[in-house]
């Protein structure tokens, strides 16, 4: 894949739509343990809009047969960069398919489209939020989410094919690396686990991160950062109180600064919490390449047996 899309990269990641077999759990979850904003005038019985910020819903997670991911929504900075962007996934044979107008809405976009990249994962790309309003209040009364034009957060999604994936976000949805991590494997018969990071047209460090061992769920995990160590400790908190299983305790990142958890939600979704991510310059960030992930802690928790 050769074909450079520079003109129309994606911008932040947008949104992320989760399907679940639970959402009354993700309802409980979703504001009263990470202190997202439930859109009540959305919201309903089979699918849940969350909100961080202006934005009318960054996280939907809808009723289910199965635990999985449904798409990662990835902004464009206008309907040009966003036509080019689905012109080059075009060129590489995968299919479009344009969303229609109801369905925009209920993302808040003006226009959408998805597809999958080579390792099967499911996305969509859109341009310009509908529905925008500053009334937003979490019901933990957390101070803000980290947003705006980092875009909200970052995920780290399954990729086996890791080569060629790597070079469809690169040279298709024109992502630029960050960082190219390698650590021995856990796991016996496992290769080495390998995680390429990669920065949008935003300051954040990563808004994306291929990991090279499968996944059913499809999100190895979603990352949401908030303003303070405070609120991180804070959530730690409710966490234990609420018995929620870790996946990794408190911690920080080599690559990202992040100082940060990992806890498990419904259905086995790993969500990381953080503060204190670095901000990179991201049309002038030279790669790094790294063999150790934490400055100190995130030891990981393996799953407590059923």
């Amino acid at each position: 894949m050769s074909i450079s899309v520079t003109a129309g990269k994606v911008s932040s990641l947008g949104y992320i739509i989760l399907l679940t077999q639970d959402i009354d759990a993700w309802r409980e979850f979703g504001s009263d343990v990470l202190g997202l904003m439930l859109n009540s005038e959305i919201s309903n019985a089979e699918q849940l809009f969350f909100r961080m910020d202006n934005h009318p819903s960054r996280l939907i997670v809808k009723h289910h047969d199965s635990n999985k991911l449904a798409a990662i929504g990835w902004e464009c900075s206008d309907k040009e960069s966003y036509e080019a962007v689905i012109t080059a996934i075009e060129t590489t044979g995968a299919e479009v398919k344009r969303g229609n107008e109801s369905a925009a809405a209920e993302r808040g976009v003006t226009e959408y489209a998805g597809s999958k990249d080579p390792d099967g994962n499911p996305f969509e790309v859109f341009h310009t939020r509908t529905g925008l309003r500053d009334n937003f209040q979490s019901p933990l009364d957390i101070d803000k989410f980290v947003t705006g034009k980092l875009g909200m957060g970052h995920a780290v999604i399954p990729a086996p094919k890791l080569t060629v994936t790597e070079a469809f976000y690169k040279n298709i949805l024109g992502f630029g690396a960050s960082d190219n991590l390698t650590l021995p494997s856990p796991t016996a018969g496992m290769p080495d686990m390998n995680i390429r990071f990669f920065h949008a047209n935003n300051p954040r460090h990563h808004s994306l991160a291929l990991f090279n061992w499968p996944n059913p769920l499809g999100l190895v995990h979603l990352l949401l950062e908030v303003s303070s160590v405070d609120e991180v400790g804070t959530c730690l908190d409710r966490i234990h109180a609420g018995d929620y299983p870790l996946m990794a305790t408190l911690g920080r990142h080599c690559n990202d600064n992040m100082l940060s958890f990992y806890v498990i939600g419904p259905g086995g979704f790993a969500i990381e919490y953080g503060c204190d991510g670095l901000k990179i310059d991201s049309d002038n960030y030279q790669t790094t390449v790294s063999t150790r992930a934490d400055v100190w802690g995130h030891d990981y928790m393996p799953p407590v047996p059923a």
